[in-house]
């Protein structure tokens, strides 16, 4: 027979978010429809539950003592910690839950602050049943990473696998994760050699993000079923092999150190050309600088036929390289529909806005049918640069101006009002500054109608 939970387990009845289910509603008479559920219906319920509160189900009657002990998802968060913890510690609590816990378990969660490497984590681990095991999330928040132990690799069921601050290193001959679905890695120590053999020996991965990681000279990655991918580190070189389906990339350099030779750029825009399926980048814009080698500011040889929407960040209008570059690699997506840069810029080149003048209209953007501009500045060549895009995009239908808060005394009116004036190549084309307090964090443009903005159309 299962124990009762343990006396610090124990809350207060009238403390939770269970307060709504009264002692009264719980009493067992023959209309007592909850407790009669089929069990996976009680479990699902359970599992939508803080594990503070699927343990107080025990109070609720003498049928719900034990039904604690079978949820299918284990959670120790940091609403764990701040709601119920308290002066409690941690490790105790966490052997008692999982030596009581009886069924399957589906997802477990160990993600509480303060969190340090200590031998209990492989321990609890190991008290996991690996048949059953779908989700798991182990975030080493504090000190040094956490070296994992081998018996992680025998949960063959895993869909979704979180680390955070821990080594991962596959033993050799590890066969990978056959039902893994999404993989999460933060500040995790990868053997860069180790990892290209275990992405491989993971067909079924859809969603990779790799976070502060280790460092790559060459970052491989082989997915069939590879729909999204998030990097933010350094490589030096990157190869998607057999990534058929992959649809949205997001790449972020958390320091210059790639930035070695001439050709980064080029090698970036070739692999990233290889991919069929490519819809939707971000990218950081000097990481483009290198293309000013490669026929920057014309069309490079190469096209992202297939990009629909692109996300240029840091766009330093301040450097002619990086403008230059940065029209070079819009020009060679003759399908975008989409185009969002963020500024970063605080000073004022002239040579960059004489550039920006200089370039003429091209039929590369008659697709191009929303642009974003945000932490706009309004010097001489971010405002070039709207002109050059207004001048191309023939079927451009709407143009949000984000200002940079505190840059411009009046909040941007009188930037609308110049924009207003300048020629556009598209007779629908709106332009408009949307209020800061309702900009989408998504990042999507809202319509004019929508959210109070005001509407520069002639």
């Amino acid at each position: 027979m299962i124990p009762p939970p343990p006396p610090f387990l124990r809350i207060c009845p009238y403390s939770s978010c269970l307060s709504f289910i009264t002692m009264k509603t719980v009493a067992r008479t023959e209309t007592d429809l909850l407790t009669d559920l089929p069990n996976n219906i009680i479990e699902n319920i359970l599992g939508c539950l803080p594990l503070r509160d699927v343990v107080r189900t025990s109070i609720l009657s003498r049928e719900w003592r034990h039904k604690w002990a079978s949820c299918p998802d284990i959670v120790f968060d940091f609403w764990f910690d701040q709601m119920f913890l308290g002066g409690h510690q941690l490790e105790p609590l966490v052997y008692q839950i999982l030596k009581l816990h009886k069924g399957p378990l589906l997802k477990f969660v160990l993600q509480v602050p303060d969190l340090k490497s200590n031998p209990d984590i492989d321990e609890w681990v190991r008290l996991l049943p690996n048949n059953t095991l779908q989700e798991l999330t182990l975030h080493v928040s504090r000190g040094e990473a956490h070296r994992l132990s081998s018996h992680l690799l025998s949960f063959q069921h895993l869909r979704n696998l979180r680390l955070y601050n821990c080594v991962f290193d596959p033993i050799p001959g590890f066969k990978g994760f056959s039902k893994l679905v999404n993989l999460e890695l933060q500040r995790v120590v990868l053997v860069p050699e180790s990892f290209t053999t275990f992405i491989a020996s993971c067909p079924a991965v859809e969603r990779l993000r790799l976070i502060h990681c280790t460092s790559f000279d060459c970052l491989e990655l082989t997915g069939p079923k590879l729909k999204c991918f998030e990097f933010n580190g350094v490589f030096k070189s990157v190869s998607y092999k057999n990534c058929p389906v992959l649809k949205d990339i997001k790449l972020t350099f958390s320091s210059m150190e790639f930035k070695r030779g001439n050709f980064f750029s080029i090698d970036l825009v070739k692999s990233l050309s290889c991919l069929p399926a490519l819809e939707d980048l971000q990218l950081q814009a000097y990481a483009l600088e290198d293309l000013v080698e490669h026929e920057a500011p014309n069309r490079l040889p190469i096209s992202l036929n297939t990009l629909k929407n692109l996300h240029l960040s840091d766009m330093y209008f301040a450097k002619i390289q990086e403008s230059s570059c940065a029209i070079c690699f819009i020009r060679s997506c003759p399908n975008l529909q989409r185009l969002n840069i963020t500024a970063f810029t605080f000073d004022v080149v002239d040579a960059v806005a004489d550039f920006l003048r200089s370039q003429t209209s091209s039929e590369s953007l008659a697709h191009l049918k929303t642009v974003k501009m945000q932490l706009f500045s309004g010097i001489e060549a971010e405002m070039e640069f709207v002109k050059y895009l207004l001048a191309s995009a023939t079927a451009l239908e709407e143009m949000a101006i984000t200002p940079q808060t505190g840059s411009i005394a009046d909040g941007g009116e009188s930037i609308l009002n110049e924009l207003k004036q300048y020629p556009r190549a598209s007779p629908s084309a709106e332009i408009f500054s949307p209020r800061a307090s309702e900009i989408l964090s998504s990042g999507t443009i809202m319509g004019a109608s929508m959210c109070g903005c005001v509407n520069l159309t002639s």
